[in-house]
């Protein structure tokens, strides 16, 4: 699959079992690592499609992968990224992923939030190689989560309304 085989749309109500699965299937292979179900393998996809912003990536109009964006004042969290183990490695996180970028700045956003499992070193691994940085660690009960972020506008804006703090 390439990129611009994969559309993204708004997930509905009417996607909810279909998010259930997808989450189940992709998340299945961190139960026994993790001692237990991670968040989207629980969670009520009634109640996330209604308080979150939740996108499909599609292929020929079959949903292939998902994310979850919590949308904040001061930031944007990915609580969940999603694709169909069948297709993982072949660039729909990826794309999922540059889309909440987007979305991000669509929304003036400047920071993106994430956190993992401690236990999910390739995922550390890879949100590093697309610009995250660790920021903290946090201890819930039997589970470590590595919290991370990415600044993803320049620090020194120099748009119109910005330009008198930048002059010299």
């Amino acid at each position: 699959m390439r990129d611009a085989d994969c559309q993204l749309r708004r997930a509905t109500e009417s996607d909810a079992e279909f998010l259930r699965l997808l989450h189940d299937r992709a998340y299945v292979k961190y139960v026994e690592r993790m001692g237990g179900k991670p968040e989207p393998m629980a969670a009520d996809w009634s109640a996330v499609l209604r308080d979150d912003a939740v996108w499909l990536a599609e292929v020929d109009r079959n949903p292939t992968g998902a994310i979850v964006l919590r949308i904040r004042p001061d930031h944007m969290l990915i609580w969940s990224v999603a694709a169909e183990p069948r297709l993982q490695r072949r660039g729909t996180g990826r794309q999922l992923m540059r889309f909440a970028e987007a979305e991000a700045r669509r929304r003036g956003v400047d920071e993106i939030r994430l956190y993992t499992n401690r236990k999910f070193t390739e995922n550390i691994r890879l949100y590093k190689g697309i610009g995250y940085a660790v920021t903290h660690t946090e201890t819930l009960g039997q589970r470590t989560l590595v919290h991370m972020r990415k600044q993803i506008r320049d620090r020194c804006d120099m748009s119109p309304g910005n330009a008198e703090e930048h002059s010299a």
